[in-house]
């Protein structure tokens, strides 16, 4: 069936609290761009934080397409895009950098100031603009599932946080977050050599990351956190520790759980405005280094489809049960307020 033979559906945000599924004209692809039939998206937790509060860093204004993860098959390419050919599995990126600006430049085109993160995977057909099938659409082995496939997108980040921290062999890392981005980034770092211990609230995030090969685990059921770490470090804490639930109270700890001279990776996105009260003593006599990180870039998308495609990042445990396209707007509304694990969308 040609791309322009029907009508397709597709989620789209209309602001907090409000998605609704549409029906869209099937996208036509323009010179260099790529029209992909989505075969899974993956749900997200900053898709739930963009659909409770809104999001204009991911979503711009509204109606906006929605959701960022995916994965699916190539049904057409524009001019200067035949290289794409139909058939061709493909995970698709949810940005690429202009290569341009000052930022970009300078090696950090994560902070690209043309940067323009993709939506859509909440679809049929997505259509990837021209600069991410130069940059950041990636042939997908047939060996590798699309629902696996789509963890690229997290696992990049989690990539950029690791390498940001400069964790080595040896060290000792604290995860605060053993949900989905927390287990992700415990994979990356165990890969790195460094010993891990990972701090949550909810028991079975912390029992799969002790099944992934976290090196110990602390529950809020357990005590304080914080003591709890510096008992697992002889006194010190860690040397790198990384914040993955986005809460000013986590953001705190983060601080409180770093040894002197180590790294505190600010990886959690609390919202716009959130103020964190920090013990300014510590950080100066202590050496401290606070630093946040946000995004990837299509080296670090790239890397990430590596590792899952040669089983080094296991994505076992990482998706939990699928929906069809049409459940997406019940699915956020029932699901809004709770702490979820990744669920496949498959159209």
């Amino acid at each position: 069936m040609s791309p322009a033979a029907a009508a397709m559906r597709a989620v789209v945000f209309h602001g907090p609290r409000d998605i609704r599924l549409e029906e869209k004209p099937v996208p036509l692809p323009g010179p260099g761009e790529v029209v992909v039939r989505i075969g899974t998206a993956l749900t997200c937790g900053t898709d739930f934080k963009a659909y409770r509060r809104g999001h204009r860093v991911l979503l711009g204004d509204p109606p906006s397409p929605f959701g960022h993860e995916m994965a699916g098959t190539v049904t057409a390419a524009g001019p200067g895009a035949e290289a794409w050919k139909p058939g061709t599995r493909v995970v698709v990126g949810n940005s690429a950098p202009c290569d341009g600006c000052y930022y970009c430049d300078r090696g950090q085109n994560f902070l690209c100031d043309r940067l323009k993160l993709h939506n859509g995977a909440y679809a049929e057909y997505n259509l990837v603009p021209a600069n991410i099938v130069r940059h950041n659409l990636h042939v997908l082995p047939d060996s590798v599932p699309f629902e696996a496939a789509a963890l690229s997108e997290p696992l990049a980040c989690a990539l950029h946080a690791a390498e940001e921290a400069r964790v080595q062999r040896g060290e000792t890392a604290v995860v605060i977050g053993a949900g989905i981005m927390g287990r992700l980034l415990l994979g990356v770092l165990k890969a790195r050599g460094a010993k891990v211990i990972m701090v949550g609230r909810g028991r079975a995030g912390l029992d799969a990351a002790e099944a992934l090969g976290a090196d110990a685990v602390f529950g809020s059921s357990d005590g304080d956190p914080v003591k709890g770490v510096q008992a697992l470090t002889d006194g010190r804490g860690g040397d790198a520790v990384f914040e993955a639930v986005g809460l000013p109270v986590t953001w705190a700890s983060a601080l409180a759980m770093t040894r002197k001279g180590g790294r505190a990776c600010l990886f959690g996105g609390c919202a716009a405005g959130t103020e964190v009260s920090i013990d300014a003593h510590r950080v100066h006599y202590e050496a401290l280094t606070l630093f946040g990180v946000f995004h990837h870039t299509p080296a670090y998308f790239k890397a990430a489809l590596g590792l899952l495609s040669s089983g080094l990042i296991a994505s076992r445990g990482m998706v939990e049960g699928s929906i069809p396209l049409s459940d997406v707007p019940r699915y956020f509304a029932e699901n809004a307020d709770r702490s979820l694990p990744k669920t496949a969308v498959v159209p």
